[in-house]
This record gives structure tokens, C-alpha cells and sequence, in this order.
């Protein structure tokens, strides 16, 4: 090495010492270091955000006379709009303004809807639990199942929807349960149920005089 290399190389070793900066025996791979703006734009994992759309479930309301009944809100959803995705909603509950406005919800956490088959009309909703549900023979009880009933036959858009079941997941698979009803006849065991088996929570100003398990109009 000749001379002027050398005074470079004792230079360079001079000011990386002044500086403090550490010197590591091996290479690092300084890409895993580096924060995210920094990184090229073909290794970040950042996805632009789903689309929302507006749907319409059924909440519990309070009304002045003590009744519960049902009436129509918006909800802001993500994804593919699956009717899983909008009955899931109605397990929420209010939100908090709502609860504001004397809406209400027999739902506690620990029911989860798991999958939703339709055919020819009929709409299995598969739960993994009743445990969210009011575990009583009340009408808290009953409430809960026609929110989510008439949610599915009245409001879920584009699906035929004019009778429903659930089933409820178990160490031998999903076995249909028997729903309680308000009004009606009660059905057999597993049997479907329809929006009118809970004509009781609707408002009789709303419903259509030639099927009171719809809402007029619909």
C-alpha cells in the first residue's frame, strides 16, 4: 500500500473512531433495520383500506309506553357485505349514541356468527354459542332471536330470504335448535322460523296489512 492510500485508510479510521460509530465484526442486514417509509415500495405490506357501504339491521328500542320494539338503523360495514357480516351487527348492538336514544340490546359478549347458508329462501345461521343470548325463557330472550331473524328476512339486500334457521356448533357438528317465538304458533323442533313469529316486536304503523312480518313498502 502505497502512502497515500494509507494516510486514507488511518483517516477514515480516525473520524469513524471521533464520530463513536460502532464497528461491527460481521455485516448486518440493514434493510430489517430500516423503518417503513424508507423501505422500497415493493416490500411494504400496507393495503389501501376495504370499501364500506351502508346496510340496515334491527335494534331494540325503548319506546316511551315501556314497549320494545324494533326499528331499522344504519350500520357502516367493511368487506364483501356478507350477511354474516351484517348479522354480526345486530350482536354488537347500539352504538353509543344510540344508547343514548333509549336503544337497547338483550346480546351480551360470546355469540359469534360462523357461517350463513341460503337456499331456496331458507337461511341457516350458524353460531358458535348461545352465550351472548338472555338464558331465560323471557322476552329479552325472544327479542334477541327476532333481531336477528327479521334483520335477515327484512333487511339483508339482494338475498330471497323468507324463512330462517339456526344452528349451533357442537363436538358432533352443527345441530338446529329450536327457536323461541313470540307470536304464532311455536315451531317443531328445529323447524324454521319466519319475521312473523315476532309480529309482537314490530310496530304495527310499519308492517305491510298483507304480511306483518315485512315492513310496509318493502
Amino acid at each position: 500500500m502505497d502512502l497515500r492510500h494509507l494516510s486514507a485508510a488511518v483517516l477514515t479510521i480516525s473520524l469513524l473512531s471521533g464520530c463513536s460509530i460502532p464497528i461491527d465484526e460481521q455485516a448486518n442486514d440493514l434493510v430489517a433495520e430500516l423503518p417503513n417509509a424508507l423501505l422500497h415500495a415493493a416490500s411494504t405490506t400496507t393495503k389501501a383500506p376495504a370499501a364500506s357501504e351502508s346496510v340496515q339491521i334491527y335494534m331494540a328500542h325503548l319506546r316511551d309506553d315501556d314497549r320494545m320494539l324494533l326499528e331499522v338503523v344504519d350500520r357502516d360495514i367493511s368487506g364483501d357485505g356478507s350477511i354474516n357480516v351484517i348479522l354480526d351487527k345486530v350482536l354488537a348492538g347500539p352504538t353509543a349514541a344510540e344508547h343514548e336514544s333509549e336503544f337497547i340490546s338483550p346480546f351480551a359478549e360470546g355469540s359469534t356468527v360462523i357461517g350463513t347458508v341460503l337456499v331456496d329462501g331458507l337461511l341457516e345461521i350458524h353460531l358458535d354459542s348461545l352465550d351472548g343470548f338472555p338464558q331465560d325463557d323471557s322476552a329479552g330472550n325472544r327479542l334477541a332471536f327476532a333481531m336477528l331473524v327479521c334483520t335477515a328476512v327484512n333487511l339483508v339486500a339482494g338475498a330471497e330470504i323468507d324463512r330462517v334457521t339456526i344452528l349451533l356448533e357442537s363436538p358432533d357438528g352443527l345441530e338446529a335448535i329450536n327457536v323461541p317465538v313470540s307470536d304464532g304458533d311455536p315451531p317443531e323442533e328445529g323447524a324454521p322460523v319466519t319475521c312473523g313469529n315476532y309480529i309482537g316486536f314490530l310496530d304495527d304503523g310499519l308492517t305491510d296489512p298483507d304480511d306483518p312480518g315485512r315492513p310496509s313498502g318493502s
